[in-house]
């Protein structure tokens, strides 16, 4: 059998089809000669196929596993030391503030009342994650720790230089939350840390042939990004401000869906959820953390940087931002909890399945907003069996319950007795200790979450 003999417009088809296929496998600087410029450019071709660069979140999980293997560990000794605390004052001239012995910020134009804070640790040896940020390239090392009276520094490998940062508050050393500011190699700055913990983990030996269940203490890494700097410049901070609203709105949304999964009525209205209950704004718990978390200090001096370092945190960190945190109040976790309130609270609402454990349950994200939301639950139900049916239509009902969250109930009742019926409208300011009714008065703690939860609102934050 013959075959035919192609078209001759075919031949001349194929070639134009397989000469791509010689080109890309030939010198770059041939593509112009085969395919004109005028139709296809070449170099925005190349352009669109590149991979983005890497953000900042990328390098924070970079070598991770490396971090992890450092050897760290914790001395035997606790070392007293010291650190100024800052409050400010209300004189607005350095003059005044020096007359007064208050210490002039300079930068800010604000005086401080200083206060040296009594403390004490262990020296230790902890990991530090480094990045070059020119080159971007990632290295890890292991530094010490060495505690003298005046404070906390860092024995860096030679080649290094690790200074501490303070804080516009005073803190220096804050553990695995520790500011750092590499001096020297230039371009390097820490983005996360091991750090040492010790843990108290169940064991069991056998004694006389028998089984016997005990506790020991061991030593445990704890990886860590603390705040830094390099992650206020306008690159980082949009990325790490954006990740910690994203995942706290997803946590509030979490916990809610999980009380109504779980079947939790209300104690206010017990044929209703709680995660019904109007009155339970996730607004408010949205804002929660960064209510807790928000040092009051640093936020009178600048109140939008104080939230913005609260989202940063929380977006480098997620669910291990503050899992250990617990204050000198055993107030633990990202949303404060004590260990008193936290098992009423269990007790309460038995359906909720809160963690048993409390540590574990305020250092869980999801279930420590949880128990937030039930308490809220507690104190309207509180609210309500004070003031009648009729404070649900109180205008400023959702502060009544967030003073009610961060101090004693039984405080803003007596507040709310001494001035909203009274004809006072300042309920949280306008009582003072020095007043007849000072009876009613709130605590400065908590007069000053009210303040920072009014910046928030007025800002539609976060």
């Amino acid at each position: 059998m013959k075959i035919k003999k192609l078209p001759g417009k075919i031949p001349l088809l194929f070639a134009v089809i397989a000469a791509p296929v010689f080109v890309f496998g030939s010198k770059y600087a041939q593509i112009s000669e085969i395919i004109p410029s005028k139709n296809i450019e070449v170099d925005k071709i190349l352009s669109d196929i590149s991979l983005p660069l890497p953000n900042i979140l990328d390098k924070l999980g970079e070598k991770d596993d490396e971090l992890a293997k450092i050897n760290v560990s914790i001395g035997p000794r606790e070392i007293t030391y010291y650190e100024n605390r800052y409050t400010l004052l209300s004189y607005k001239t350095q003059a005044e503030c020096g007359k007064r012995k208050g210490l002039w910020d300079e930068k800010n134009y604000i005086c401080k009342a200083v206060i040296r804070k009594k403390t004490s640790d262990k020296e230790a040896v902890i990991g530090l994650k480094l990045l070059n940020t020119e080159t971007k390239e990632v290295q890890v090392i292991a530094v010490q720790t060495k505690i003298t009276i005046n404070g906390v520094s860092i024995v860096a490998p030679n080649g290094y230089q690790i200074e501490i940062v303070e804080r516009p508050n005073g803190i220096r050393w804050n553990w695995w939350n520790t500011s750092y500011r590499v001096a020297v190699p230039e371009n390097m700055v820490v983005i996360k840390n091991n750090f040492p913990r010790e843990e108290i983990i169940p064991t069991t030996r056998i004694v006389k042939g028998k089984p016997k269940k005990e506790t020991r203490k061991v030593i445990k890494g704890f990886l860590y990004v603390p705040h830094s700097e390099y992650f206020e410049r306008e690159e980082n901070m949009s990325v790490l401000v954006s990740a910690g609203a994203s995942y706290l709105k997803r946590a509030i949304t979490q916990a809610f869906l999980t009380l109504k999964e779980r079947g939790v009525s209300s104690r206010v209205f017990p044929d209703k959820l709680v995660a019904d209950i109007e009155a339970l704004s996730p607004r408010f718990f949205e804002r929660l953390p960064l209510l807790e978390q928000g040092d009051f200090t640093e936020f009178q001096i600048d109140p939008r940087k104080t939230v913005e370092r609260v989202l940063i945190i929380l977006g480098a960190n997620r669910e291990n931002a503050w899992m250990h945190t617990c204050n000198r109040s055993d107030a633990c976790g990202w949303v404060q909890f004590t260990p008193r309130t936290y098992s009423d609270i269990s007790k309460f609402y038995p359906a909720a399945g809160i963690e048993n454990d409390f540590r574990a349950g305020a250092g869980n994200h999801i279930n420590s907003i949880m128990a937030a939301i039930l308490l809220h639950d507690n104190n309207l139900a509180a609210l309500i069996k004070k003031f009648g049916d009729g404070i649900l239509d109180d205008p400023d009902l959702d502060k009544y319950l967030a003073s009610s969250y961060n101090g004693a109930p039984k405080l803003v009742h007596n507040s709310l007795n001494a001035t909203i019926l009274k004809g006072f409208t300042d309920w949280v300011n306008i009582l003072s200790p020095t007043r007849k009714d000072s009876k009613g008065v709130l605590r400065k703690e908590t007069r000053d979450f009210m303040t920072k939860l009014d910046y928030l609102i007025k800002n539609d934050l976060p």
